[in-house]
């Protein structure tokens, strides 16, 4: 006749949960916190770590490469000059890239950054 009556609700285990939750993320915002203090000081120590891979060089050398063939000195020289600003922190595959883009100055008439 009558749908029988449900339990009424835990209230205890549900505040129980929601202060583990709470606590939870209250950590996870704290860690996050953390490790983004930490990566923008280390970025901040040293701006070309972002930017020091192989590949990211690879791509301004070749912007820099095609902007030359076109004419375009502006841009080919910023691309040189970027690939320099990245600096190689004595790695001896990097500096491979630094004297490409050295040489691309030179061609270009433009003394390299010191």
């Amino acid at each position: 006749m009558f749908p029988p009556i449900a339990p009424p609700p835990n209230r205890s285990r549900a505040r129980r949960i929601g202060v583990v939750l709470g606590v939870v993320i209250v950590g996870l915002v704290a860690a996050g916190g953390y490790l983004f203090m930490r990566s923008e000081a280390r970025w901040a120590a040293d701006p070309g770590h972002s930017s020091r891979d192989p590949q990211v060089l690879d791509q301004m050398l070749v912007r820099g490469e095609a902007a030359e063939r076109a004419g375009d000195r502006g841009s080919a020289i910023a691309a040189y000059r970027f690939v320099l600003a990245v600096r190689s922190n004595g790695d001896p595959t990097m500096e491979l890239y630094m004297a490409a883009a050295r040489r691309g100055l030179a061609r270009l008439g433009v003394e390299p950054p010191k």
